[in-house]
């Protein structure tokens, strides 16, 4: 597993996902794919589990539940799996113009 990520200190919400199920998920967010340079997201589970993949490596670097949301850092390329009960959100950000 990965050491624990943070969001930067200047950076604020710019946007939500819905809620994504088994059912619901787009199959983008299950192949690879990256966040743009400038965005971090925060992937939040609500019910279940989702494993995070990085491109290129079979073991995921985070299983993540609802005790603790997981920090996706730009342009990383990865993709998710999910338990059958699974329920999660991403959360983006961008850093604050000053």
């Amino acid at each position: 597993m990965t050491q624990e990520r943070f969001l930067p200190d200047d950076v604020e919400a710019s946007g939500k996902t819905s809620l994504f199920t088994n059912e619901t998920v787009p199959d983008k967010i299950l192949n690879h794919h990256e966040l743009q340079a400038g965005t971090w997201g925060l992937l939040t589970v609500e019910a279940g589990t989702v494993s995070f993949f990085r491109q290129g490596e079979d073991a995921p670097v985070a299983v993540i539940s609802s005790e603790k949301p997981f920090v996706i850092l730009p342009e990383e390329v990865h993709y998710v799996r999910l338990s059958e009960d699974a329920q999660f959100f991403v959360t983006f950000y961008k850093r604050v113009k000053s």
